[in-house]
């Protein structure tokens, strides 16, 4: 596992191998500007590694705003279906607020991919799911 960026609210890790994982490491909130960003960078990096899988460690971030959510259908999940990715894992938040707001999310775009997520209450068990995509 490889740290490929860096920034106050988040760290991004990249599992290589025969099935090449991105994990996302949210450190704190992020407002609008700094989420989208950072997802941005998440992206840009998916398609320069080819994955096939993100994980988002969610623990540690907070609420995100309804306008993210709908920006992070097209912006995000549409190019990651695209790209190929086959599994979202996601370790769910600390923050109620966030695990309402994101499941509902995932409930709505997902259905549209080919792409299979998971909930996951540990970064271990998503580790291991995210790498058998």
């Amino acid at each position: 596992m490889e740290k490929v960026f860096a920034s106050p609210h988040i760290n991004i890790y990249l599992h290589s191998g025969p099935v090449p994982v991105l994990e996302l490491v949210w450190l704190d909130f992020a407002n609008s500007d700094e989420l989208r960003a950072a997802l941005l960078e998440g992206l840009r990096l998916g398609r320069q590694h080819n994955i096939k899988a993100w994980l988002a460690d969610n623990r540690l971030l907070r609420a995100i705003r309804p306008k993210d959510f709908e920006w992070m259908g097209p912006a995000i999940i549409t190019p990651l279906h695209e790209l190929g990715v086959r599994h979202i894992a996601v370790v769910e938040s600390q923050d109620a607020i966030n695990r309402f707001g994101v499941n509902a999310f995932m409930a709505s775009v997902i259905p549209n991919t080919r792409i299979t997520s998971q909930n996951f209450s540990t970064i271990e068990a998503a580790r291991v799911w995210a790498l058998q995509a």
